[in-house]
């Protein structure tokens, strides 16, 4: 069956008390074996506590201007333990700069990695946005995820070779190389195109 990504869930608040507690609920809620989480939280940063989450979140509401508090679930469709929580933090990470992007200033945002619950490991964020997300912007989102998706499972693999086989840093850096090489030798070919066409 061919992998799928997706926004699983979108909606919104302009309230920063509700923001508090869809984060509250994103970090607790309850394992597939009934039992309450205590997942930890993550920003742009790194790991945050919840008092530090709701500091950020208070600030964001002041802010000039409207803001929108965003509910998202992001699923990347492959089971569990296919991404270490690094991993997933900086997959999150890119997906919320993807938003920037777009025009649409994201003051602040926090996640959770759910991979005790359902059939795929997920992810939970709110984003704190200064206008609303529009449907193509959300396409776009989807597209984005996945391919930033794919970038940390490749990043994965050659970590994988680095770590598993005493060549593994050798072969990383040749073949590091050999792609470099070679777009060099395009671009100094599409250099000397363009001078060709000069004349």
């Amino acid at each position: 069956m061919p992998r799928t990504f997706s926004v699983v869930k979108t909606s919104y608040t302009r309230s920063a008390s509700e923001a508090k507690a869809s984060v509250r609920y994103m970090q607790h809620r309850q394992s597939d074996l009934g039992e309450s989480g205590h997942r930890q939280l993550f920003g742009r940063g790194g790991e945050l506590s919840r008092a530090e989450v709701y500091e950020r979140l208070d600030q964001a509401a002041e802010a000039q201007g409207k803001t929108y508090f965003y509910r998202l679930v992001f699923n990347p469709g492959e089971g569990h333990a296919d991404l270490s929580e690094e991993e997933r933090q900086a997959w999150a990470a890119e997906v919320m700069a993807r938003i920037e992007t777009q025009g649409n200033q994201v003051r602040e945002w926090v996640g959770v990695s759910h991979i005790d619950q359902g059939e795929h490991d997920h992810l939970h964020i709110l984003a704190a946005t200064s206008r609303t997300l529009q449907k193509d912007e959300l396409a776009d989102l989807r597209t984005y995820s996945r391919e930033a998706y794919d970038h940390q499972r490749d990043m994965q693999h050659q970590l994988g070779l680095y770590l598993d086989h005493p060549g593994g840093a050798q072969e990383l850096a040749r073949a590091h190389q050999h792609e470099r090489s070679l777009a060099d030798d395009q671009q100094q070919q599409r250099r000397q195109q363009s001078l060709d066409l000069d004349y």
